[in-house]
């Protein structure tokens, strides 16, 4: 019988989407809704501050209303446009996000 490699569950996370931001539910600010790459409708976190342990370091970014905002993976942004306060987000899978930000656009991703 042949040896079957034990997967261990931090290697098994790295295999799933990646995360693009994490928003609070509007209905439920205790929730987090959770937006993967590739994936058009987020995913739900039962407790907000659980989510935003579970994905690490994310970046603070407020809504162009000026709602509060996302936690957005830099790793998930492929670029970022200049459209003076206001920049978007450009995600490795296409998807874009607009958010408000007066400083450079380096600052929001990894080159």
């Amino acid at each position: 019988m042949r040896d079957v490699p034990r997967v261990e569950p931090s290697s098994y996370l790295l295999t799933r989407s990646m995360l693009r931001f994490l928003a609070r539910d509007s209905r439920n600010p205790s929730t987090a809704l959770v937006y993967w790459l590739g994936v058009a409708e987020p995913s739900r976190e039962p407790c907000f501050f659980d989510a935003m342990q579970k994905f690490g370091l994310l970046l603070q970014l407020v809504l162009p209303d000026e709602r509060p905002g996302v936690f957005v993976k830099r790793d998930a942004i492929h670029s970022v446009q200049d459209c003076g306060v206001v920049k978007r987000l450009v995600f490795k899978d296409g998807s874009s996000l607009d958010v408000r930000y007066a400083g450079p656009c380096s600052n929001l991703f990894d080159e």
